[in-house]
């Protein structure tokens, strides 16, 4: 294959209408653009387009950047249940099997340089005679930082691991494409952060083109913010935080989470999203989309593939305060009734993970009715029978306990057997004969044994056909405060901190007690506030590609030991295997070394 790096092609898109529908055009170089500026709003539309469109690479003809972009940033993390094996080359970063010839990770890096180079061409082109092109300039600067960004976060280590680590190559300027060489990771960030100054220098927030599927000065701004975090810059991140979210941040966020994902176009609270529309969606398999990973809507895989699940650890976080809205609105048990339901996990000695054991409901075969096999004991404990053995799940006294508040459960074995207590139970296929069928497709258990904990963050967007299209949300204000919350967190900020996780906790439907206080945080198992924040992004922001960065700019390894397909273990954070390796296809022309 030719070297990604060095001669490869500028192919962009032109855009066909406001709402970012486009057909394809040829090339276009800033000499073109130097002569053409107005070629520029066509080209600059067409990067946004091609982080949507599907783009055929090697064998595959699914890719798209938004898909591996959720995914590539999430598989790794400790947020999700794999039920079964897959085909998807999602299946090797999940298992962190992944090498330098995966699909999914050799994609990203191709599509990244191949809109940095768009961007590029848009930037050299564009003179800052008029406020239009000073705006598209300042979307290129920005648009360049966000996928070198990107880049860093996936195929690098963090910056807080040392700043003369090797990071990714970096494009800036056409004397960049003289040699191909991995710059420091420090050399990085200084670069990015150049950009998006440059890019705040030159937009304005009256300039901006459209909705939110275009980018404008104050995501400029988050993003600075962000960069600011991963790097440990905590004031700076503070400034440019509190620059955007003014005196009440709160006023940004959308009342309803739900309206936040259905409406992100137009949500006041998206600062900028990844514009997919139904017109996107005819033209191909909906199965290939982002949402189509997380969720389906019949359970079949007709409509969704649903092959990955909300993991226990995640759905304790969330049931300690079920009215969460996060919760509630976001997530469900496919197919699920009223009624309690035990699991567990159990060691599988051939693949290293957990199998779930459930405590099934009783189904009376003549009357077809199903009712729960568990039982409220009334003092805080749950009894079943499981295999003719007679169980208790029992709040967790020992010295594995969460924490005092929210203790979790274990079973009264010998093992003292980490168990999940859930307040709804599945559905079985029920069959002519009276046979009762669990594990089948469209109903609560997959094959594969797990309960189907789907998430709809990307399914449901108003004005739409097909069920599992989402726009997809790359900054919002949500994310705004819990990064200056964490800067808080570091500079030791505590009551700063509250106030800004609490802002969240509030628009998630959680008021009195379930707000986090300086009074209740170590009953929640909280030993700093930091931990508090740590928790709060996580249910803020799963399944948006934060998880495992969190952790790893933290020093926390990914504890995996929950039932799933994946091994059953903790990774630590400084693993050698969490960061993607950059692709042979790269590698073995440029002669850059790999991770």
């Amino acid at each position: 294959m030719k070297k990604i790096l060095s001669i490869l092609s500028i192919s962009l898109l032109l855009a066909g209408c406001v709402n970012l529908d486009y057909v394809a055009s040829d090339s276009l170089t800033s000499a073109a653009l130097e002569s053409n500026p107005s070629a520029a709003v066509y080209t600059t539309d067409g990067i946004y387009a091609l982080m949507k469109d599907y783009t055929e690479y090697h064998t595959s003809e699914a890719n798209t950047f938004i898909r591996q972009y959720v995914l590539l940033n999430e598989l790794k993390g400790d947020n999700i249940c794999y039920s079964n094996t897959s085909t998807d080359a999602f299946w090797t970063s999940a298992t962190y099997m992944d090498g330098a010839e995966t699909e999914n990770s050799d994609y990203m890096w191709y599509i990244c340089y191949r809109l940095i180079y768009a961007a590029n061409s848009n930037i050299e082109g564009l003179d800052e005679e008029t406020s239009a092109n000073r705006q598209l300039k300042g979307e290129n600067y920005f648009l360049r930082a966000f996928f070198h960004f990107t880049l860093c976060n996936l195929f690098a280590k963090p910056y807080c691991f040392g700043a003369d680590n090797p990071g990714v190559v970096m494009r800036i300027g056409k004397s960049s494409y003289e040699t191909t060489e991995r710059s420091t990771i420090g050399k990085c960030y200084d670069d990015i952060e150049a950009d998006l100054l440059e890019a705040i220098r030159l937009m304005s927030p009256e300039a901006r083109r459209g909705n939110n599927g275009y980018v404008g000065k104050e995501a400029a701004q988050a993003l600075l913010g962000r960069l600011y975090l991963y790097k440990g810059e905590w004031q700076k991140c503070v400034d440019a935080c509190s620059e955007i979210l003014g005196s009440d941040p709160g006023s940004h966020l959308e009342a309803e989470v739900t309206d936040l994902y259905s409406d992100s176009q137009n949500s006041k609270e998206v600062l900028w999203c990844v514009n997919v529309t139904d017109s996107d969606m005819a033209s191909r398999n909906p199965k290939g989309n982002v949402a189509s990973m997380f969720d389906s809507p019949d359970g079949t895989q007709l409509t969704g593939w649903g092959e990955l699940y909300v993991a226990d650890p995640l759905l304790d976080l969330m049931e300690r305060f079920p009215q969460d809205k996060r919760y509630k609105d976001l997530v469900r048990l496919h197919l699920s009734q009223p009624g309690l339901m035990v699991t567990w996990g159990e060691l599988d000695d051939v693949n290293n993970c957990l199998t779930q054991v459930i405590a099934l409901p009783d189904v009376n075969k003549e009357t077809k009715e199903i009712s729960s096999s568990v039982t409220d004991n009334g003092d805080g404990t749950y009894s079943f029978t499981k295999d003719n053995k007679q169980y208790k799940a029992i709040p967790d006294n020992t010295s594995t306990k969460i924490c005092d508040e929210f203790p979790g459960y274990i079973l009264n074995d010998s093992a003292h057997t980490r168990c999940y207590v859930r307040n709804v139970m599945p559905t079985p296929q029920i069959m002519k004969s009276g046979a009762v069928i669990w594990a089948q497709n469209g109903y609560s258990i997959r094959p594969g044994g797990y309960p189907t904990w789907f998430c709809n963050k990307f399914s449901n967007q108003k004005g739409c056909t097909f069920p599992l299209t989402a726009s997809i949300i790359m900054l919002r204000y949500g994310e705004v405060v819990l990064n200056r919350a964490e800067a808080y967190a570091h500079l030791g900020k505590q009551t700063e901190a509250l106030a800004d996780i609490n802002v969240v906790r509030k628009r998630a439907g959680l008021d009195g007690n379930a707000l986090i206080t300086a009074g209740n945080m170590a009953r929640r198992g909280y030993a700093n506030v930091l931990d508090a924040v740590l928790d709060e992004r996580r249910l803020e922001l799963y399944y948006e590609g934060f998880r495992i960065t969190d952790l790893l700019r933290n020093g926390k390894d990914i504890d995996r030991r929950f039932p799933s397909r994946t091994v059953c273990e903790i990774i630590p954070y400084t693993s050698p295997k969490i960061q993607y390796q950059i692709p042979t296809s790269e590698t073995s022309i440029s002669g850059i070394p790999s991770n």
